[in-house]
């Protein structure tokens, strides 16, 4: 069973990667709830954005970006073949993002952690991230693995649905 430290866990860890958790035990269920605390997530610092091609669409207000994404806030980087970033402009003409839509071999590395998905969609006004289609997460020993993962950034609090699958820790 899992003592209280598998129930508090620290996102950078997992960051977008999302989960954080030591033992050496396997769990598989249709739903589990994971704590997760989101003071790690880099909220300041430059964003670097590289990819094969980018379309901005004005009246749509999007900013297209394709082939071999990558997109890097300090240590944190996502990668995916397209990512969508959604944005709308301000009463004083400053343009304020409101959502990043990641899609196709879509992988969020942070340290030496690493999720991976089919798609992401972060929510800015909402601070949720919901990523969906094979969804992995490597954090050292642990794996965990389900069909979808959504996590609240402003509570650090998330689940994991569609069979779920946790390895933890290892047999050393």
């Amino acid at each position: 069973m899992f003592s209280k430290s598998y129930k508090n866990l620290n996102l950078t860890k997992l960051t977008f990667v999302l989960i954080c958790f030591f033992g050496s035990s396997s769990i598989s269920s249709a739903d589990t709830k994971i704590d997760i605390g989101s003071s790690l997530i880099e909220k300041s610092g430059i964003i670097e954005a590289n990819s094969e091609k980018l379309k901005i669409d004005s009246n749509s207000g999007t900013a297209t970006f394709s082939g071999n994404v990558e997109i890097k806030r300090g240590q944190i980087s996502l990668k995916a073949q397209e990512i969508i970033v959604s944005y709308s402009l301000n009463k004083d003409s400053t343009q304020s993002i409101t959502e990043i839509l990641a899609t196709k071999d879509v992988s969020f590395v942070s340290n030496q952690d690493i999720t991976k998905a089919d798609k992401a969609i972060y929510d800015l006004k909402t601070n949720i991230i919901e990523l969906s289609g094979n969804v992995s997460i490597q954090q050292g020993t642990s794996n965990f693995s389900g069909n979808k993962l959504i996590f609240n950034l402003n509570t650090g609090k998330g689940s994991i649905s569609g069979r779920v699958k946790a390895v933890l820790g290892s047999d050393d």
